[in-house]
């Protein structure tokens, strides 16, 4: 595994140092090993619109996002997150230097339902945490309250359904016309496709932009990579630590963060963040 990783921390004097933003190129990883666990017959893809800072509500960012269903089992990932692998890959075989891309909100997870069946299983692949990493958990249980609202995405009639999911309150509009027990990220249990659904704040939204009905069959791939295995509380428990003190995460994993001071130009090494960063995560317990 080759990861590429710059963070540098700019800070500002007030009454004394204090961080104020750092910017962060994420890692990559080379995808050309990988298992076909099945075939998909349909493609789903969405745009996810999702606030990373809760007290600044008018900071969106989004990503692109597909869902890939077959026959046993389905995956879900970012299309932006695979692009920018396959990307630096292709540009380190002619440069020395990772390339600058402008940061975007892709998310580097890929989730993959009824993988091993009756459970699904969740990667974070060139995680900003430093390495790969994979949990199984059961199916979710959704208790969705189906309503006989109706409103109308890409054309489809959709019905509305609410329910709780560790810790958020969503909003849900499923179609009849596909009758598939599917939809974004983890959401499901419907009898109907998922096309629209989003939190009672809006921190996440989630809309299909496009159906498609494949005529030659993708493979789903399942990608042969160096993983750490955890389970989703402690992965949530890293990521915590990460955004309360990266540089103290960054150092565990060998990974310096150089600070500089704005009157001298100078940079050190820190070893702890002066400031946390912020963190909102679609899963509050």
């Amino acid at each position: 595994m080759r990861i590429g990783i710059l963070l540098i921390m700019v800070l500002f004097s007030a009454s004394g140092l204090r961080a104020q933003n750092f910017r962060y190129a994420p890692s990559y990883e080379n995808l050309n090993k990988y298992s076909v666990i099945d075939s998909a017959y349909l493609k789903c893809a969405y745009k996810l619109t999702y606030l990373k800072d809760s007290l600044k509500p008018e900071e969106k960012s989004s990503d692109a996002q597909v869902l890939w269903i077959g026959k046993t089992c389905s995956k879900y990932y970012s299309q932006y997150a695979l692009a920018y692998n396959l990307y630096v890959v292709e540009y380190l075989k002619k440069h020395d230097t990772y390339p600058r891309i402008k940061e975007v909100g892709s998310w580097t997870y890929e989730l993959f339902k009824h993988y091993p069946q009756g459970k699904e299983t969740v990667t974070d692949i060139a995680s900003m945490l430093q390495g790969n990493f994979v949990y199984e958990e059961e199916m979710p249980v959704f208790d969705w309250k189906i309503t006989n609202e109706t409103q109308e995405v890409l054309s489809y009639n959709c019905q509305k359904a609410t329910c709780s999911f560790r810790g958020r309150i969503y909003t849900a509009w499923f179609t009849l016309d596909i009758p598939v027990d599917n939809g974004p990220w983890k959401f499901g249990g419907l009898p109907g496709l998922i096309l629209k659904i989003y939190d009672s704040k809006n921190h996440f939204v989630y809309e299909c932009e496009g159906l498609e009905q494949l005529k030659t069959k993708e493979p789903v791939k399942f990608y042969k990579l160096d993983y750490t295995k955890v389970n989703r509380e402690e992965l949530n428990k890293l990521y915590r630590r990460f955004h309360d003190d990266f540089a103290a995460y960054m150092k565990l994993k060998g990974v310096k963060v150089n600070v500089m001071d704005p009157e001298t130009k100078k940079f050190k090494t820190v070893d702890h963040s002066s400031s946390k960063l912020p963190y909102n995560p679609i899963e509050l317990e």
